[in-house]
């Protein structure tokens, strides 16, 4: 089995105390989800049982991603969504089954502001693995949440009442984030 795992850190110029991130994916429309990355193509959330899902759809390094997640864990100072069965499209064509873990965490750096991390787990079973290393899934992985982080971020503090200007990110010119793991 492979396991990609990749995180990425964004400032959030609101107090840590005043953000809670489930009921802000709760309540993320579509139109904000797609507002965060290029990749993204559409959400929804609803709850299972009592338990806060999501539905994701995104495009990550030429390959569709369809995620079925479901709470592992939700405060207001983290949140671990689970999707046993993401339905991955290779090249938006060859359907495969992966195993993806989103988890958000939010830390206060000071009494005005907070750090968002955005880091996401992905396992990926033979022969697919095989292929996920050649598509530079792990690359492509990175730069996909380098991109979204500050974004969620900013929708994060707008939410909470004035972030006007959103974080500025070119997906072009990141640099790899050193908590950025793979295998």
């Amino acid at each position: 089995m492979l396991t990609i795992t990749t995180s990425w850190e964004s400032a959030i110029a609101r107090a840590a105390d005043g953000i809670d991130l489930a009921s802000w994916l709760a309540t993320l429309s579509d139109r904000d989800y797609r507002a965060c990355s290029p990749g993204h193509r559409a959400a929804g959330t609803f709850r299972e049982g009592g338990t806060l899902g999501s539905i994701n759809v995104e495009s990550v390094g030429g390959h569709l991603l369809i995620q079925h997640y479901l709470a592992a864990h939700a405060a207001p100072d983290r949140l671990v969504m689970r999707s046993r069965d993401t339905r991955v499209y290779v090249l938006h064509i060859v359907p495969a089954t992966i195993e993806v873990i989103w988890t958000l965490e939010v830390e206060p750096q000071d009494q005005e502001s907070a750090l968002l991390r955005c880091s996401v787990e992905a396992r990926i079973l033979p022969p697919l693995s095989v292929f996920a290393r050649l598509a530079l899934l792990p690359f492509f992985l990175r730069r996909h949440v380098a991109a979204e982080t500050p974004l969620f971020a900013h929708d994060i503090a707008r939410k909470l009442g004035g972030c006007v200007q959103p974080a500025a990110v070119d997906i072009d010119e990141i640099v790899l984030h050193p908590t950025a793991q793979e295998f």
